[in-house]
């Protein structure tokens, strides 16, 4: 059985082959088992990281596929969870740090994906203010 870090190599290479199956089903099946380790080692850091890394490039094939919907289902998915770790506190001040600083990661994508698509204004000014908070963006985004 293949681990998650060679599951997202194959991944990429049939991404970058247009073979858009054989990506979605090695970044689905690495982030089920980045999912599953998880779920036991919930201060894995590099595990959170991965899994974001995963649902990223998910967002980023939908889009190429013209899946708008479903890039935005991976993005927002991806950046909730990280929200939520990072206000966390049953889990160690190490991995609320981590999804804190993750924000810096979920965000731009968002914001990105809010300039191609049409995005509710509520959320795309929650995303803004939130990177305000954080200090990511210097500038307004139109």
């Amino acid at each position: 059985m293949e681990n998650w870090q060679q599951l997202m190599s194959s991944g990429n290479q049939h991404f970058r082959d247009a073979s858009w199956m054989d990506a979605q089903y090695c970044y689905q099946q690495a982030v089920s088992l980045i999912e599953s380790k998880w779920s036991h080692q919930v201060d894995d850091r590099e595990l959170l990281f991965a899994w974001v890394a995963g649902m990223h490039n998910l967002a980023h094939l939908y889009e190429c596929q013209n899946q708008s919907e479903m890039a935005l289902h991976y993005l927002k998915n991806a950046h909730q969870e990280v929200q939520s770790l990072s206000t966390n506190e049953t889990v160690c001040e190490e991995v609320r740090s981590s999804a804190f600083q993750s924000l810096s990661i979920t965000i731009p994508p968002l914001l990105d994906f809010a300039k191609r698509y049409p995005m509710c204004e509520d959320c795309v000014s929650a995303l803004e203010q939130t990177a305000d908070i954080i200090g990511m963006r210097n500038t307004a985004v139109h």
